[in-house]
C-alpha cells in the first residue's frame, strides 16, 4: 500500500513539473533583440548589425569566422548610411529620430556549403561523384530565410524543400510514399534485396519527374542519384540528390534506406533585379555574389519604449524613451528586434475537430509577418547574447550546412532555449516537499 502511494506521488510530480515547464500556447516567446546603441555615443557609421549581433539574421555557426570577417564577409548586414549630411543619426545629433529614404542599407551575400553527402562521407574533389558538379553549393539568406542560389548566382534563388542532416535516414518499404514537401514525393516502386537494388520515382503533385534504379553496392558513385532540369536562367541545374544507403529484406517486406536527400523547388525560382521591392526595401545593387537593398521610404521613429517601429514585415526598431538610458537628455537607445510566437499546430487542428491527437508538434510564426515556415538545421533564432561572443577557434569546420512576402520555406521547428527552467525547478521543489510529507505520513 505504501509503495503504491509513493508511486502515485512520483507520477504526479513528473506530470506536474512537465506541465509547469511548457510555455502557454499562443503566448509570445522573448523578443529577439539586436545589440543596442546609444545615439549620443555612437557615430553615424556605427549603427551596423550582422548575424552575430542580431538573432533575426540567418547564422550558420560553422561559418562564424566568415560571417564576421572585415572583408569578403558572408551573410546579412543592416547598416545606417547617411546620404545628404543632414540630420545624421548618432552623436552629432543625438535627438534625431528620422532615418531618411535609402539611408538604411540591407546587404546579403551568398556563402558556400558542403553537401551532406560529401561532408559525412569525407569525400574530396577526387572522390565526389562528378554528377554533383562539385563539393559545394551556395546559400543566400534574404530577410533571415535561407535560399539556394541557382548557378551559384545570388540573383537567382530557389526554395529549399528538404535537406537531410547527416544523422537522418529514411527507411521505406516497397509501395511506400515519402512526402518531401511542397508537393514533392518519393515513391519506392520495388526493392530487390537479393540484387541489392531499389527502383523509385520522384514526383510533384502526382506527376512523375524522375525514375531510377539504384544499385546499393557500396560504391558512392552508384549509390548516389541526382536529377537536373532547366529552371531560373540556367540549363541542366542540379535540384535533387539522394543516396541509397542500403536495401534489406524483413520478415514480410523489403526495404530501402535513403540518406543525404537534398531537394530544391525547381518550379518556384525567384529572380532578383535592380528596382525590385521587397518588404519596404528596393534592390539597388545586384551581383553574382550578393545584393544590396535600401529602404524605399523614410522611417520616423516613435521614441516610446513600448512602440515597435517596423521596417520590414517582421523586423522593427525598438527604442527607449527620449533621454532614457542615454548619456544625453536628447539621446535614446535603439536596436532591431523581432518577435517569435510558438503555437501548437496539432492542438489547434484537434480543437477544430474536437479531438485530441496527443502530439506536441510545433511551428514557429514571426509576429507581423505574412510568412511561416520551418528552420533549417544550421539556423536557429537566438539572442545576440548567445552568439555575439562565439569563439571563432571552435568554428574551423567548413562543413555546413524565404523570399519575403508571398513565398514561404518549409524547414524544421524552432526550439527556443530556456523555456520553463524556473517553473521546472519550482515543480521539482514542490514535488520533493510533497514526497517528504507523504513519507512522514506513511511511516508515522
Amino acid at each position: 500500500m505504501n509503495f503504491n502511494i509513493q508511486k502515485a506521488l512520483s507520477s504526479f510530480c513528473i506530470a506536474f513539473t512537465i506541465c509547469l515547464m511548457l510555455p502557454p500556447l499562443g503566448l509570445a516567446a522573448p523578443t529577439i533583440c539586436g545589440t543596442p546603441f546609444d545615439t549620443n555615443a555612437t557615430s553615424s557609421d556605427g549603427f551596423c548589425w550582422d548575424a552575430t549581433t542580431f538573432g533575426g539574421f540567418n547564422y550558420p555557426v560553422n561559418k562564424h569566422k566568415d560571417f564576421v570577417a572585415s572583408e569578403n564577409w558572408w551573410g546579412e548586414r543592416l547598416q545606417y548610411i547617411e546620404k545628404d549630411g543632414q540630420d545624421k543619426l548618432g552623436k552629432d545629433n543625438p535627438g534625431n529620430h528620422v532615418i531618411g529614404k535609402e539611408e538604411l542599407a540591407y546587404t546579403t551575400r551568398q556563402f558556400s556549403n558542403k553537401y551532406e553527402l560529401v561532408s559525412d562521407l569525407e569525400l574530396n574533389a577526387g572522390t565526389t561523384p562528378a554528377k554533383l558538379g562539385g563539393m559545394f553549393y551556395y546559400k543566400l539568406a534574404l530577410f533571415g530565410k535561407p535560399y539556394v542560389t541557382v548557378e551559384n548566382d545570388a540573383r537567382q534563388l530557389a526554395n529549399i524543400v528538404i535537406s537531410q542532416d547527416s544523422s537522418d535516414k529514411k527507411t521505406l518499404k516497397a509501395g511506400e510514399v515519402w512526402e518531401l514537401g511542397k508537393g514533392y514525393s518519393l515513391t519506392v516502386n520495388q526493392v530487390d534485396a537479393e540484387g541489392n537494388k531499389v527502383w523509385f520515382s520522384l514526383s510533384k503533385n502526382g506527376k512523375e519527374l524522375e525514375s531510377a534504379i539504384v544499385d546499393a553496392d557500396g560504391t558512392v558513385e552508384n549509390q548516389t542519384f541526382t536529377a537536373t532540369a532547366d529552371f531560373g536562367d540556367g540549363k541542366d541545374q542540379l535540384y535533387f540528390i539522394t543516396y541509397v544507403d542500403s536495401v534489406f529484406a524483413g520478415a514480410v517486406d523489403s526495404f530501402a534506406v535513403f540518406k543525404y536527400t537534398w531537394l530544391i523547388d525547381r518550379g518556384d525560382t525567384l529572380i532578383i533585379n535592380n528596382g525590385d521591392e521587397y518588404q519596404g526595401f528596393e534592390v539597388k545593387e545586384t551581383s553574382k555574389d550578393g545584393i544590396v537593398l535600401r529602404n524605399s521610404d523614410s522611417i520616423t521613429l516613435n521614441l516610446d519604449k513600448d512602440k515597435k517601429n517596423y521596417f520590414t514585415d517582421a523586423w522593427y526598431f525598438q527604442t527607449s524613451d527620449e533621454g532614457k538610458g542615454s548619456t544625453s537628455s536628447n539621446g535614446y537607445i535603439i536596436y532591431p528586434a523581432t518577435d517569435v510566437v510558438i503555437e501548437d499546430k496539432n492542438a489547434t487542428e484537434s480543437a477544430d475537430n474536437n479531438t485530441f491527437t496527443g502530439e506536441d508538434n510545433v511551428i514557429d510564426k514571426v509576429s507581423g509577418s505574412n510568412e511561416s515556415g520551418n528552420i533549417s538545421p544550421d539556423y536557429r533564432r537566438a539572442s545576440p547574447s548567445e552568439i555575439a561572443f562565439a569563439d571563432s577557434e571552435n568554428n574551423n569546420n567548413n562543413d555546413n550546412n524565404t523570399h519575403p512576402e508571398e513565398k514561404t520555406v518549409e524547414e524544421s521547428p524552432v526550439k527556443l532555449p530556456g523555456f520553463g527552467i524556473i517553473p521546472g525547478i519550482i515543480g521539482i521543489t514542490v514535488c520533493r516537499a510533497l514526497k517528504k510529507k507523504s513519507q512522514s505520513v506513511i511511516f508515522r
